[in-house]
């Protein structure tokens, strides 16, 4: 079954490396402490999922997204994306809503650690890889990822975002990972 994804266009492609052009649209997140964007994720899931099952004012069951996206917290946010790339600390995790809700249509989180934001238009660098939900995996792709957009003579807007698109289930060389980098020109 396919889910929905945040919406984008590929303006440029490069094997597995991708400028996209993301439209505007919502996710709900959780901020923590974790140990690395893997425990971070783990750890948010939860909260999050309880939200689409139904922990809402409305009550209301709200479908499943891709992806599932972890990043260090900071002052700076473009998308999902913050600070560090890699250790221990404060950490973002979100799902995207389904895109015909809008923040007015979208119902209301009953657990306080779930806020509902608003993303803008934005431009961003992807690298998609298939492996382990492991930091030293997104680490060698990250670095892959800069490289492509200094190349490019892009400007980097905000650090990493690690997505990771398959349910914990899934084989890990079957596995949909990304690394996303807000960038301009």
């Amino acid at each position: 079954m396919a889910l929905e994804t945040p919406p984008f266009q590929v303006i440029k492609r490069e094997g597995q490396f991708e400028l996209r052009s993301y439209a505007p649209y919502l996710s709900a997140r959780v901020t923590l402490d974790a140990d690395g964007h893997r425990d971070a994720a783990s750890r948010g899931f939860g909260a999050l999922a309880n939200f689409i099952f139904g922990n809402n004012v409305a009550r209301q069951k709200i479908s499943m997204t891709a992806p599932v996206t972890a990043a260090p917290a900071s002052e700076k946010i473009a998308m999902t994306a913050p600070v560090t790339v890699s250790g221990s600390g404060r950490f973002l995790v979100e799902f995207s809503m389904p895109s015909r809700y809008t923040l007015d249509t979208l119902p209301q989180p009953l657990d306080r650690r779930v806020e509902i934001i608003q993303h803008e238009a934005q431009m961003m660098a992807a690298v998609r890889f298939s492996g382990a939900f492991q930091q030293s995996n997104f680490d060698r792709h990250i670095s892959r990822l800069r490289k492509w957009i200094e190349l490019n003579g892009w400007t980097e807007l905000a650090p990493p975002v690690v997505a990771g698109y398959n349910p914990p289930i899934t084989p890990w060389f079957l596995k949909r990972n990304e690394i996303l980098i807000a960038v301009c020109d």
